[in-house]
């Protein structure tokens, strides 16, 4: 094999040498600008996208915080008006409660005067019955008729002491 006897490798490292340096001048003039421009705009789309994405992120956040105010004024105004509602019931309620209230303490002034005069018409029944039953009785036992007066005087006094 011819390239490697040594008599030729001089003019070998001397081609070699050359055709490098015509490579390396033509990858430096032609090649490496053209990937150089690639890169670069592969850098410049990326920065890009990163300040895009962080004027985004920017957006987000303050469209979060705007959102959480106003949540937290929903909530407030929630809080309130539920305030304001339960107050407005327990008003209710109590108008509600009072008026409830006079009415039983009506009804219960009517049932008592009521059992007032139902125990009054009893009572006057327990004495016409006392009286009918003590004449009935002292007829029986005492030969003779007893003054319905005295009667009527003696179960007054009876009745009067309990």
């Amino acid at each position: 094999m011819p390239q490697f006897e040594p008599t030729w490798f001089a003019s070998q490292i001397f081609w070699l040498i050359i055709v490098f340096f015509v490579f390396y001048r033509l990858l430096k003039a032609l090649v490496i600008p053209g990937v150089a421009g690639v890169l670069a705009d592969r850098d410049a789309r990326i920065q890009g996208d990163l300040d895009l994405a962080q004027s985004r992120r920017d957006e987000l956040e303050s469209m979060r915080a705007a959102y959480e105010a106003d949540l937290a004024k929903a909530r407030a105004d929630a809080q309130a008006e539920l305030g304001a509602t339960q107050a407005r019931i327990a008003e209710q309620q109590a108008a509600a409660l009072d008026e409830v209230s006079k009415e039983l303490a009506v009804q219960a002034d009517k049932a008592e005067r009521r059992i007032a005069e139902e125990k009054s018409a009893a009572l006057n029944d327990l004495r016409s019955v006392a009286v009918d039953v003590a004449a009935a009785a002292s007829s029986r036992l005492v030969a003779g008729t007893v003054d319905r007066a005295r009667i009527e005087a003696a179960v007054d006094e009876s009745m009067e002491a309990r």
